[in-house]
């Protein structure tokens, strides 16, 4: 029998990384994307020295060109049981607020936060198996509930990815496919920075029980730990 594939983005470092790696103990083979070609290449070898069926590809979650050719790649891969939304960038500051952002930096958030993991699931949708799961990796910085102040961008990316969580479940019901936006709190990461109070490990914890949820498991929610959160 042929073990499960799993695509994961964002998975040269950090809660990308760090997903692949759980996945793959977990039997998964890898298929592992991100834009840096060089730090993918290092990733791919390192699950490779842990025994981990893996394989790189790289993506650029900006170029719609970059993701088109993606998609043809992995019309090539059979059946795709995991599709992983894990990449993503904040850019912006608190100092900035939201009248000082930077509008490149805004635009560039959005684009690959949240109209890159939707241009990936349009490539990607053809080639899911049937009962897979797509795990948007969102937070609760694009929670409506509470939401706080300064980073205009990145909280509207991610309260858009929810959307595509939202629309996108609907849409794939019908062919059992489970679609959930999990939010990985705040993980010592680039992104989170030292000061952060989760761990890689734990932050990719709620991912993997998104990826690997039963058939007939929850769908078109918002999680932290397994837990629903208020969107």
């Amino acid at each position: 029998m042929t073990a499960p594939l799993a695509i994961v983005t964002g998975g040269s470092r950090g809660l990308g990384l760090e997903t692949a790696r759980q996945l793959g103990t977990r039997g998964y083979r890898l298929v592992i994307a991100a834009k840096d070609k060089k730090r993918l290449a290092a990733a791919e070898v390192a699950l490779k020295a842990e025994g981990l069926d893996v394989q790189s590809k790289v993506l650029d979650m900006a170029s719609l060109k970059s993701i088109t050719a993606f998609g043809k790649f992995a019309a090539t891969l059979g059946p795709i049981d995991v599709l992983a939304n894990v990449a993503g960038i904040l850019t912006e500051s608190m100092r900035d607020g939201v009248l000082g952002a930077d509008d490149k930096d805004v635009a560039e958030t959005l684009t690959i936060n949240a109209l890159g993991p939707w241009r990936l699931c349009k490539v990607i949708a053809p080639h899911l198996a049937t009962n897979a799961r797509i795990v948007n990796v969102s937070s609760g910085m694009g929670a409506l509930t509470g939401m706080g102040e300064a980073f205009f961008g990145y909280r509207a990316s991610k309260a858009a990815l929810n959307v595509l969580t939202r629309v996108l479940s609907k849409e794939l019901a019908p062919r059992g496919i489970m679609v959930n936006s999990v939010c990985p709190g705040w993980v010592k990461t680039d992104m989170g920075g030292p000061n952060a109070t989760r761990t890689v490990a734990e932050g990719a914890a709620g991912i993997i029980w998104a990826a690997t949820l039963a058939a007939g498991g929850p769908s078109n929610g918002f999680f932290r730990d397994g837990q629903p959160v208020a969107w």
